[in-house]
């Protein structure tokens, strides 16, 4: 009835189509709402399968429209048969009366349900369903809204195959409390927001929310930094928070390396001092390869002091300068830590990945909770960026959460069974939180594509 509305108070010409309830159940249903049930471009219908005579013989079932003693728009007036006889329900009859109404702009038929009694034929059963679609579309011209079971017979299978959109509704318990969803899970030719929302009623219809998932532009306080991975940027509101902590969080499957290299390259080619803490993953011929792809020499980096790796596990076999092999304490960690903050050109901006699996199975819970704490409030200005990687698996139930809890922006990147890699964000002050994008490799840099969030949608507080 909502659409019906929107289309009334557009100029439009609309019917309302009842298998199940008659006029005056309807203008009860919707007593409580803000809806112009008399509004002059407004049609009422219903058409009920009841039995009765036909021509064709008796205890047949024939075609009624509901509560038409009651009260009756104009193109019901006189609907019956001949000679006492009534009109047998149908698909023929059906279309007829239902042409009488033409035309519309706007159509609701609710719903198909109310059909299956038409015959115990599953395919002629079909064959009306559709030719209800062709009658609204093709004759009418007309955008029409059908309800059906989402477990029904044929007719409402073919409908979510025949329809250009489909909507679902469901009810879930929350924590001991019951809640309505609605899922559009098709809708073609529109770039169209794929999450589950809440449906709640209120005057004039209904609403769905959140209607964002990001907080308010007034509470706003971060920056954040386009690192130029097609998809990634959009997907987070404009890109990975700055002068906050980021956790990338992991399965322990997923390929990190395409990543690795377009955050360690952005870094340096945006004059970034880059410090690296390196999980396994990242020893120094890894590091290597992964400059290279972008175009940049390791050795020139370390040699110009533009990175500096703190060595915790053992995977660098470089003996210069720039990369530092602390005692396994986060006392000694922060000490380097803050060594290499001070030695660094307070001009530009500092960019930190730090592997946390390394941090916490070097200096266990409570040191790396601590190195957290010290980087975030010791070494961290609103220009740079901090950015972990964790794999909760590796880890005891605490972890994970603590790293979680503390970061401003949470990434998570998964493999499928099937191979499929995607990309969630978990958590942002920005961007399209709660959103999952395929994650894809290209031939060139930056090597990585990230699914772009829908493009209709508003990009929530993006801009800086």
């Amino acid at each position: 009835m909502q659409f019906v509305q929107e289309g009334l108070d557009d100029g439009d010409e609309c019917l309302y189509v009842s298998t199940e309830q008659t006029i005056s159940e309807l203008r009860d249903s919707f007593s409580e709402f803000d809806f112009d049930l008399d509004h002059e471009n407004l049609s009422f219908t219903s058409i009920h399968a009841t039995p009765g005579g036909t021509v064709e013989g008796d205890d047949e079932l024939t075609l009624d429209t509901l509560g038409s003693t009651e009260e009756t728009t104009p193109s019901d007036e006189g609907f019956g048969g001949l000679d006492g006889f009534s009109a047998p329900f149908t698909r023929d009859y059906i279309m007829d009366h239902l042409r009488s109404h033409a035309p519309c702009d706007r159509v609701v038929f609710d719903s198909v349900s109310g059909l299956n009694v038409i015959s115990n034929n599953s395919e002629r059963f079909r064959r009306t369903v559709l030719d209800l679609i062709r009658l609204f579309s093709d004759e009418f011209g007309a955008t029409a809204v059908f309800t059906a079971e989402k477990q029904g017979r044929g007719g409402e299978q073919l409908l979510q195959y025949t329809t250009h959109g489909v909507i679902e509704v469901s009810r879930e318990t929350v924590d001991e409390d019951r809640h309505i969803f609605l899922e559009i899970t098709k809708l073609r030719g529109t770039d169209h927001d794929t999450r589950r929302v809440e449906l709640e009623f209120v005057a004039d219809g209904i609403r769905v929310g959140p209607s964002r998932r990001s907080q308010p532009p007034a509470l706003k306080n971060h920056h954040h930094r386009a690192i130029g991975i097609p998809g990634l940027d959009q997907l987070c509101g404009g890109g990975i928070v700055r002068g906050a902590g980021v956790l990338l969080q992991h399965d322990g499957r997923a390929n990190l390396s395409a990543l690795y290299s377009t955050l360690l390259s952005h870094a340096i080619e945006t004059d970034h001092a880059v410090a690296l803490i390196p999980s396994i993953e990242l020893r120094q011929s890894h590091v290597e390869t992964l400059l290279d792809g972008h175009g940049i020499d390791l050795d020139t980096m370390l040699e110009e002091d533009r990175l500096a790796v703190v060595d915790l596990i053992g995977v660098w076999e470089s003996d210069h300068d720039n990369v530092y092999r602390p005692r396994r304490t986060a006392d000694a960690l922060k000490e380097v830590l803050s060594r290499i903050d001070e030695e660094c050109d307070a001009d530009k901006p500092r960019f930190s990945m730090s592997s946390a699996d390394a941090v916490s199975q070097t200096l266990g819970e409570a040191g790396a909770r601590e190195v957290r704490y010290f980087e975030e409030s010791n070494l961290l200005d609103h220009e740079d960026t901090l950015f972990h990687v964790l794999d909760p698996s590796m880890h005891g139930e605490k972890v994970g959460p603590f790293y979680r809890n503390a970061a401003e922006q949470v990434l998570e990147l998964w493999m499928r069974d099937d191979g499929l890699q995607y990309l969630t964000l978990r958590k942002s002050p920005c961007g399209f939180v709660g959103s999952t994008s395929l994650v894809e490799y290209i031939e060139e840099p930056p090597y990585l594509r990230v699914q772009r969030p829908p493009q209709t949608r508003e990009n929530p507080y993006a801009c800086e």
